[in-house]
């Protein structure tokens, strides 16, 4: 047998550290994707722009549908859960996480029998506020909103059975609609005050994301971020396929409902200086 020269060895060598090299990739390619983003999602309609996500399996996020924001919470910090899309007040009370993007706006709506063609139509009622946004963003929201506009009405707190304009918010208003018949959404305060402020509203779900797990995840967090915003986008422009995704992820009751309360869903998915307008728009 013909002796091997020491070039040949070399190569022999070279091409089994190759091997090697590749299949370490291999396995840590598999391991990482075994630590693909844990993302929780709200039982809320707040919520049906990330909709698609929980509809479409991936390699890069698992979603967790969550009965509500607290229990969300409670797992974030806990480490069950690598990221949550949660309100802001609950977002900022995160152990060890960031907020990295804002979805849609808080969306504070009235409940009444007619509707209400502009904010100046408000002058002189009375707006009896759910107990649950007594000294809340939403509140200060919409005091700001009518100063601004020089509305001048008296706001009581309350609940919705004598109430002649109810204001609450969007998940409070689609657990009545589907009780009540007689009552309808009749305005919605978001988008007054983008109209009137001409600011962005205060946030409405933070995507809260914990810090060890942004220092581990590499491109499948960033893959999952993609998704995120893909996902809001074609909530906004498929009305009928959204309604239809929001009733069978659980985020309404029925798509009938889904249906009525897309109009007042705000599609929108903000990073960056955007993200943070949002968030500051009412500390001034």
């Amino acid at each position: 047998m013909k002796a091997r020269t020491p070039q040949s060895l070399r190569l022999i060598c070279a091409a089994f550290a190759s091997a090697l090299l590749l299949l370490a990739l291999i396995l840590w390619q598999g391991l990482r994707r075994g630590t693909a983003v844990r993302v929780g999602i709200p039982r809320s309609v707040s919520a049906y722009g990330a909709g698609m996500l929980l509809q479409t399996p991936s390699a890069q996020y698992k979603t967790v549908l969550g009965s509500t924001p607290q229990a969300l919470l409670a797992a974030l910090n806990s480490g069950e859960l690598d990221a949550a899309l949660l309100p802001y007040t609950l977002a900022r009370q995160a152990e060890g996480a960031e907020i990295r993007a804002v979805l849609g706006y808080e969306t504070p709506v009235l409940l009444g029998r007619e509707r209400i063609g502009v904010l100046r139509d408000l002058a002189g009622s009375t707006l009896t506020l759910d107990e649950g946004l007594r000294s809340s963003r939403t509140e200060n929201m919409l005091r700001a909103l009518l100063r601004e506009a020089e509305v001048r009405c008296e706001i009581a707190y309350g609940g919705p059975e004598d109430a002649v304009l109810y204001c609450c918010d969007i998940d409070t208003a689609a657990a009545l609609l589907a009780k009540r018949e007689d009552l309808d959404i009749c305005f919605s305060f978001s988008r007054a005050w983008q109209r009137e402020a001409g600011e962005w509203p205060p946030a409405g779900l933070c995507l809260a994301v914990r810090q060890d797990f942004l220092q581990r995840a590499g491109s499948d967090y960033a893959a999952f971020e993609r998704a995120l915003e893909s996902a809001v986008r074609y909530g906004g422009d498929k009305r009928k396929k959204t309604a239809a995704m929001a009733a069978a992820a659980g985020l309404a009751d029925s798509e009938e409902l889904a249906d009525r309360l897309y109009p007042y869903c705000d599609f929108c998915y903000l990073t960056g200086s955007e993200m943070n307008a949002a968030l500051n728009a009412l500390t001034k």
